[in-house]
């Protein structure tokens, strides 16, 4: 979980004097399997998922970082950073009160007049119970009516099972559940 948090907070790795996020991002595309692999096929614009606080400039955003570290190995045409908080919420982890569903919908504005892309990959660097992730993408599917729509997480957060294994690719559809989200292993 160290590598998570330091990946937060744009570390570089010392030996090597690249980000930290460069050099897990190269290890898990050469990884990918071809059902894993073909979440990014069909050259899919990236929307990184916002945080939960308002953006202010020069702040780290890490599924930002993703995004630019993913198109970086070919696994997307391009980082569109078109969806943004406009109401923050309280932080989804170790938060007792996490946000709804609805809550985080209404917090989210994408950027209005843009020509519908083909194909859009939501972003984000660590996916709970994938309820950000789903309102980031119902807010897309709003905006862009047709437009396929799938997700990306470079960690998850596990409740059970090898804590060394929160990197590994892993399919999972995340489904509404009540006023949250929830994860389920496909493969």
């Amino acid at each position: 979980m160290n590598v998570v948090l330091n990946i937060k907070k744009d570390r570089v790795d010392a030996a090597s004097g690249s980000p930290l996020v460069r050099i897990v991002i190269e290890r898990i595309a050469a990884r990918l399997a071809d059902d894993a692999r073909a979440v990014f096929g069909g050259h899919p614009m990236l929307v990184p998922v916002p945080g939960s606080g308002l953006t202010r400039p020069h702040t780290v955003w890490p599924s930002r970082r993703v995004c630019e570290e993913l198109v970086g190995q070919g696994l997307g045409d391009d980082v569109l950073a078109i969806v943004s908080r406009t109401i923050a919420v309280p932080k989804s982890a170790g938060s007792v009160a996490r946000p709804t569903l609805d809550q985080h919908v209404s917090s989210f504005t994408v950027q209005p007049g843009l020509a519908p892309p083909s194909r859009l990959l939501v972003v984000d660097d660590v996916v709970t119970t994938g309820t950000t992730m789903m309102a980031c993408a119902m807010k897309l599917a709003q905006a862009f009516p047709g437009v396929p729509i799938s997700g990306f997480a470079l960690a998850r957060v596990q409740s059970a099972g090898n804590p060394d294994r929160v990197l590994d690719p892993l399919i999972e559809r995340v489904t509404m559940a009540g006023q949250r989200c929830k994860r389920e292993a496909l493969v």
